[in-house]
């Protein structure tokens, strides 16, 4: 991914998203693919909430159904957004990818029987494909992640994953990776 300009931040993000789709082999329509543009725009812009997902979803169950639509689209969307974006710190919690992955499909899973038109096949899509979506957004994060030239975490990524594209983008930065394992360590010393 080279150094492009963009006139706004979803210019950006759909360039992202359309490399991230093809590098994961997952088709979408394009109505979901502007979904994904969208959502990471505007979570470029929002904090997430702290609210456990599962209490918001349950706390709007008798509520007026323009709130509980509301509600349900946050729970996809920020189950989408951090199963896909923060997977990796996951890993470590009591909450894995799995649970966001559950919530996330039947959040969006339930809209799309509430809704009318295109709004119905993007919500069933997204709640069909959530895993290979989620995917997807990992795929972003890593390629925004090497696009920030932060070595040391793109190094880290390198480490964990032996992914192969952070292992170019340090070299490209003229790191020089020894991949031995001298020491018994899982190697990964540079220089």
């Amino acid at each position: 991914m080279g150094l492009s300009v963009h006139e706004s931040v979803d210019g950006y993000f759909h360039e992202v998203v359309c490399d991230a789709l093809q590098a994961v082999d997952v088709t979408t329509s394009s109505p979901a693919e502007w979904y994904l543009v969208s959502l990471l725009g505007d979570f470029a812009t929002q904090r997430i909430t702290d609210e456990p997902l599962a209490l918001r979803l349950a706390g709007t169950i008798y509520a007026p159904p323009v709130e509980r639509v509301k509600a349900l689209k946050e729970v996809g969307d920020t189950s989408l957004y951090v199963a896909g974006f923060f997977g990796d710190s996951l890993n470590k919690s009591l909450v894995g990818k799995d649970y966001y992955c559950g919530i996330g499909a039947t959040a969006y899973r339930e809209l799309s029987g509430r809704m009318d038109g295109t709004l119905t096949e993007v919500y069933d899509e997204l709640s069909s494909k959530f895993p290979g979506f989620v995917e997807v957004l990992a795929e972003v994060r890593r390629r925004v992640d090497i696009a920030s030239g932060d070595v040391v975490k793109i190094y880290e990524r390198w480490i964990a994953q032996r992914d192969e594209r952070a292992e170019q983008a340090l070299r490209d930065m003229g790191v020089v990776l020894v991949t031995s394992n001298k020491r018994g360590g899982t190697g990964g010393d540079f220089e």
